[in-house]
């Protein structure tokens, strides 16, 4: 008797351990419940999961290979403090250098300021909206979220919750910061949330809307010519839709039908608008795509190209 008691508590506890991994997933996606056009614009994210402290070594790996992963989730139950001087400098460094870290805003203040924001008090977790401040939030209106930290400060708002803000986006150098408390794939938006930010984080476009009907907007064909930092040159027709570009008055989205001229440099990058605007600031995308006259698509990391000249 005594036995079986114990095995029926066990089974509940397996059960009530799979229905939590089933709402939060370690920030994954449900590709199944997506949308079938949703599926099909979906790429390949590599992503490195540092989930406590004793895996903060993960990141001698990005040393070795930076162009391995495109994402890297920094659970909430690990510290700045945790990693090594070395292994932060390493980190920071292949963000800011055009790559995505994705940190869980429960008790990581520290990091959440390391990385240019600024965390107020701790929230619960409940239901949030939309803000609609980015693409990034395609087809979503709102999202169950777990506890986090109030954003007070941040260059993309993405999610508000009793009018505060509790998820964002930051932009460093090229690279760029997710700023979220845990996201429920298996209620309301959230499921559509974390596949645009997976795809955005790893430098994709967000899939399309598919509400009401709603597609992607045709490409339409603009002839450019790329030269990289290596000397190769490159031509065909930009797939990339919009280049985001921070300068020191604020961030912009430019359309490629609005460009005639890129140049990036070490210090400063330039964009040339057809209408004659020139802005200096940072490009801060993660790569651009190009199709190539043999139809192949080439992705050049922005970080090495030299200029984009608009035909």
């Amino acid at each position: 008797m005594k036995f079986n008691i114990f095995k029926a508590v066990i089974i509940v506890m397996v059960g009530l351990l799979a229905f939590s991994l089933v709402g939060f997933a370690d920030y994954a996606y449900r590709k199944e419940a997506l949308h079938p056009d949703v599926q099909q614009a979906l790429h390949e994210v590599k992503e490195v999961v540092i989930t406590g402290a004793g895996e903060t070594s993960k990141v001698w790996d990005i040393q070795e290979n930076p162009e391995s992963v495109d994402i890297v989730y920094v659970d909430a139950d690990v510290a700045k403090a945790d990693f090594s001087s070395s292994q932060w400098n390493i980190l920071r460094d292949w963000m800011k250098d055009g790559h995505t870290v994705w940190v869980d805003t429960e008790r990581n203040s520290a990091f959440l300021k390391a990385f240019g924001f600024s965390p107020g008090p701790e929230m619960d977790g409940g239901l949030a909206t939309s803000t609609g401040a980015h693409n990034v939030l395609t087809d979503v209106g709102k999202v169950s979220t777990g506890p986090g930290v109030e954003l007070r400060r941040y260059d993309v708002p993405l999610l508000q919750r009793n009018g505060e803000i509790v998820a964002a986006l930051n932009y460093l150098n090229r690279g760029l910061v997710i700023a979220t408390g845990t996201i429920r794939n298996d209620k309301h938006d959230g499921n559509r949330l974390l596949a645009n930010l997976y795809e955005f984080g790893a430098g994709y476009p967000v899939p399309p809307s598919i509400q009401d009907g709603e597609g992607v907007s045709p490409s339409g064909s603009y002839t450019v010519k790329a030269t990289l930092k290596s000397g190769e040159t490159l031509t065909g027709t930009i797939v990339t839709d919009v280049f985001q570009f921070r300068t020191p008055y604020g961030n912009f989205n430019f359309y490629k039908d609005e460009i005639s001229f890129i140049s990036v440099t070490p210090g400063m990058d330039l964009i040339e608008l057809r209408r004659g605007d020139r802005l200096l600031g940072t490009l801060s995308g993660q790569v651009v795509r190009l199709r190539q006259p043999s139809g192949e698509v080439r992705t050049v990391r922005i970080r090495n190209l030299s200029e984009m000249v608009w035909r």
